[in-house]
């Protein structure tokens, strides 16, 4: 183990006994300080949203309206990382007090069909407390994650996800594709975050005007096992309450050719992410490089990279 893997663990769970052991509203600004003060002190990812919001909104939005919105990104981040910690003393009666939704049915829908759903989202609001409030709807969820570098801090948002009642699946781990079938076959829910650069894996589509490598692994699902897709986002409430909407099942079609049904699937629901993130951008993680240069080889939307 890393010498500073340790110490990045200590101060994780530090950090994490203060926002338990405050009231929610105390943790919460706390969480909001962080996060400012990572956007003015860690300036690499400072430099990573501004080039993200330029490419993304260009002239749209002036450099002072680019600034701005860089710390409520980060203050929401902040925010986000209060709640997750939170998970551990925050009770099913309080999760349902400050998370409403609709779109609800969707879920019973699925149910119903009877293959599982798989649940595409992005780094949009506080995905993991959507997560953990379908759960507490009765609809059981496994999260697809892929393991950080620091096991130390891996294995305790494990712990965090566990205390709301979500399994977690490693997908970087041997057996991680039989336990997401598994899963599905079981009727569960199974999250996948899929909204980063795919690099090599990935199929290309346009994203924000722009060509990307996106993650194929979510329709490729669908189109294998029969899995519904179902896509929705939580948005952040001036309370800090929050609010879920969910779509309608987005069901594959299993008579089409499977590269272009994958390369549907994969546009509606990235489609989707898009519209979100426009809406509330402020709500997405735009720390991530997500606009990385495609080979002119490969810029043809579509294209499954090998």
């Amino acid at each position: 183990m890393k010498i500073t893997h340790g110490i990045e663990y200590v101060l994780v769970r530090i950090l994490s006994f203060l926002f338990q052991k405050l009231p929610r509203k105390t943790a919460l600004n706390l969480g909001y300080r962080i996060g400012r003060a990572i956007d003015n002190l860690w300036l690499s990812r400072h430099k990573t949203v501004m080039s993200n919001l330029d490419i993304a909104f260009g002239e749209t939005l002036t450099a002072s309206d680019k600034e701005e919105l860089s710390k409520k990104i980060f203050g929401n981040i902040g925010i986000t990382m209060a709640e997750i910690a939170r998970f551990p003393v925050t009770e099913t009666d309080e999760l349902k007090k400050i998370v409403t939704s609709q779109g609800e049915e969707t879920f019973q829908e699925a149910i119903d069909y009877g293959k599982g759903a798989l649940l595409v989202g992005s780094h949009f609001g506080n995905y993991e407390l959507m997560g953990a409030y379908i759960n507490a709807m009765g609809f059981p969820v496994d999260f697809l994650i892929r393991g950080q570098h620091n096991k130390l801090v891996d294995d305790y948002l494990a712990s965090l996800r566990r205390s709301m009642g979500v399994r977690v699946i490693h997908s970087d781990k041997s057996g991680g594709m039989k336990e997401i079938i598994r899963a599905l076959k079981q009727n569960r829910q199974v999250a996948i975050i899929s909204d980063q650069h795919a690099g090599s894996q990935g199929i290309i589509i346009e994203f924000f005007g722009r060509l990307v490598s996106a993650p194929r692994a979510p329709a490729t699902l669908s189109v294998r096992t029969g899995a519904p897709i179902i896509t929705g986002q939580i948005l952040r409430n001036p309370d800090n309450a929050h609010s879920c909407e969910f779509d309608k099942p987005l069901y594959p079609n299993l008579d089409a050719n499977r590269d272009e049904e994958i390369l549907r699937l994969t546009k509606i629901y990235t489609g989707r992410i898009e519209d979100a993130i426009r809406r509330r951008p402020e709500l997405w993680l735009w720390t991530h490089r997500r606009f990385k240069y495609v080979p002119k080889e490969q810029d043809t939307e579509g294209k499954l990279l090998e």
